[in-house]
């Protein structure tokens, strides 16, 4: 292994093989498919994107990560839901994807991950970027009237959905992450 590609592996951006660019072309396209799969609302939104995303996170560190899911997202935005895409919303995203990197992302890729880096995870991801920043905003893009009060009454559903769905995502993700065939494929494709 060369120093250069060393240098850069250790922050999360190590040059990628033609397989593993593969590989992450169907996390993209797994992304897609778990997002048309999500239950969307307004305010609210349950999905299981979370699951291509934490296995981007554990593969290919946080700079790929958060430079895929933003090119995902705006990808996803702007042609398929028919939307506009918000570099206001792109901010969660950015972060969503540095934290699963940044906690996920190891040398040795076969390492299972322990329940407390998975459980921190998720923590932050739910408190920062799904309660704090994505709720803000919503509320910049769109409330007529920005304030404290509307951000707590946009909060509010928003909350409880995360209180309900904290547990889910820490099981599915860690069944995901420590998968004997999700460790194999570590072995083979890094």
């Amino acid at each position: 292994m060369n120093n250069t590609r060393t240098r850069f592996s250790k922050w999360g951006l190590p040059i990628l093989t033609v397989q593993q660019l593969v590989l992450l072309a169907v996390l993209i396209a797994l992304s897609f498919l778990l997002g048309r799969l999500s239950i969307t609302t307004q305010i609210l939104r349950i999905s299981f994107v979370f699951l291509a995303s934490s296995l981007m996170g554990k593969w290919f560190g946080p700079i790929w990560t958060m430079l895929v899911m933003v090119l995902s997202d705006f990808i996803k935005v702007s042609f398929f839901s028919g939307g506009t895409w918000s570099p206001v919303m792109a901010v969660g995203v950015a972060l969503s994807g540095l934290i699963y990197g940044a906690f996920f992302f190891r040398e040795r890729k076969e390492e299972k991950l322990s329940w407390w880096t998975i459980a921190l995870a998720v923590l932050a991801i739910t408190l920062i970027v799904n309660l704090l920043i994505n709720t803000a905003a919503i509320m910049i893009l769109y409330a007529s009237h920005r304030s404290w009060s509307v951000f707590m009454g946009m909060l509010s559903p928003r909350l409880i959905k995360s209180v309900i769905f904290y547990p889910i995502q820490l099981v599915l993700t860690y069944w995901v992450l420590n998968n004997p065939a999700v460790l194999d494929l570590s072995k083979r494709f890094f």
